[in-house]
């Protein structure tokens, strides 16, 4: 498995897209001509997510590259916030190509720890 960026999530990231770093889309091929593709990735878990990467268009020489799609619906299952960090890799599969994986992770006493979204169980007290 080959890591290709590790990001620390920002405001934006949480609530809107986020941001690839711009030193990563030679990672992913989009083909000349077009300003987005579909990225499926397996989480910790296995569950598949697909994103969105897109660049500006017309070749801008600042291509800003960002996941939209399934990405805040990522975030609000992983219970994401600010501070959080993602780490995405992928892996070369014999017949099948390229495979990505996502892993989100919260930092607690300067531990990095699997996110899991928060389980809150009501119980009720009745005599």
């Amino acid at each position: 498995m080959e890591q290709l960026f590790t990001k620390e999530l920002s405001p934006t990231d949480t609530t809107h897209r986020l941001t690839v770093p711009a030193a990563n889309l030679g990672d992913f091929e989009i083909p000349m001509g077009e300003h987005a593709i579909n990225i499926e990735a397996t989480d910790t878990i296995e569950r598949q997510w697909i994103f969105r990467l897109s660049i500006r268009r017309d070749n801008n020489p600042n291509p800003r590259p960002v996941f939209t799609g399934q990405w805040i619906q990522f975030v609000n299952e992983k219970g994401l916030r600010a501070g959080d960090r993602i780490i995405f890799s992928r892996q070369q599969v014999e017949g099948n190509g390229v495979q990505y994986s996502i892993r989100a992770e919260r930092r607690i006493f300067n531990y990095w720890f699997n996110a899991k979204p928060l389980k809150i169980c009501s119980v009720s007290m009745s005599r």
